[in-house]
């Protein structure tokens, strides 16, 4: 009754899981910890086929998945550290874009959880079995592939029996805080964003462009605020997130890219909440971007368009905002 009535969010709301599984702990080693579904997705979809999941493990992969299945039936390949995306690639081939996701942050990918949309075979098990990877989750992980990882005992491994990822879509969301909860729609982001985002400079971009600034405006809307994302040739190439600053996030991507010995020159920038000032576009432009795709409605929006225009950008506005906290 409370989901029919006050656009579901009434006097009391009620969340009730399934228990899955206990994890090893929580978060750290002195608290306990468990994993509990919504409508039997874990208990249908998710198979355990080496190791434990723990409760880090979980949060992890839930934001890796949510990453590699973004793009549809695509061969796109995650990787994540701590809840955030070190690398990111769509590729022809699932080997290739795991090689290329891992180019952006090979130190923070050690010891990562990657997220496979589509099957794991030998030959991308042995290229992923050169450095230490604490989770991999795919559509399917071949019992070939099973084999390459069986010596390693660290290596966790999860498939959801299926070619691709498959993701539960809730449609809703809520974060404990001190003395209660917060409850909402889940945030998703519709292809209609970027098909319909407004070109406010006076350069376009073209279809290789725009896809690249797809790929970085559904990455920053899934990565911690305050963030931005380089892409190039569909594979992330720079990330700053959960930073205080907009202007840190793009000058910390920028720097991490340029010891990681990545050129950024031609890339799409996205940001998943406006630039206040025309600071992170004087810096991107510096470091040879030429796309940037953002919300907009900044007071000062009319300084990043002009600054867009000065330097020869293509800058697009999608008028949503997708703040991750």
């Amino acid at each position: 009754m409370n989901r029919r009535f006050n656009g579901g969010f009434g006097a009391k709301q009620f969340i009730v899981g399934e228990k899955v599984m206990n994890t090893r702990y929580g978060e750290n080693p002195h608290q306990k910890g468990a994993l509990y579904e919504f409508d039997d997705h874990f208990s249908k979809h998710f198979t355990t086929l080496k190791g434990e999941a723990s409760f880090n493990n979980l949060t992890d992969i839930s934001g890796a998945v949510k990453i590699a299945a973004a793009f549809g039936d695509e061969n796109a390949v995650c990787i994540v550290k701590h809840g955030n995306p070190c690398g990111f690639a769509i590729r022809g081939n699932l080997l290739d874009a795991y090689t290329e996701a891992l180019k952006c942050d090979p130190v923070s990918a050690f010891g990562g959880v990657v997220a496979v949309n589509g099957i794991v075979d030998k030959a991308m098990a042995e290229k992923m079995n050169e450095i230490f990877l604490e989770v991999i989750i795919a559509g399917r992980i071949l019992p070939e592939a099973q084999e390459v990882f069986a010596a390693k005992k660290r290596i966790k491994l999860f498939e959801y029996g299926s070619d691709r990822i498959v993701l539960s879509n809730d449609a809703t969301d809520f974060k404990h805080i001190d003395g209660g909860f917060v409850y909402q729609d889940a945030d998703r982001v519709n292809d209609d964003e970027i098909k319909n985002a407004e070109q406010k400079s006076r350069l376009s971009a073209d279809a290789a462009a725009m896809k690249d600034a797809e790929i970085a405006w559904k990455v920053a809307a899934l990565t911690k605020s305050n963030c931005v994302v380089y892409v190039k040739d569909a594979a992330m190439v720079a990330v700053g997130m959960g930073m205080t600053s907009r202007v840190d996030a793009a000058q910390c991507a920028l720097k991490k890219a340029e010891a990681m010995g990545l050129d950024v020159t031609g890339s799409a920038l996205a940001s998943e909440a406006f630039f206040p000032f025309r600071d992170s576009i004087d810096a991107a432009a510096a470091a040879g971007v030429k796309t940037v795709i953002e919300p907009g409605g900044s007071i000062r929006d009319d300084e990043v368009i002009a600054a867009a225009d000065e330097y020869g950008m293509a800058l697009y506005f999608t008028g949503v905002r997708h703040f991750l906290h």
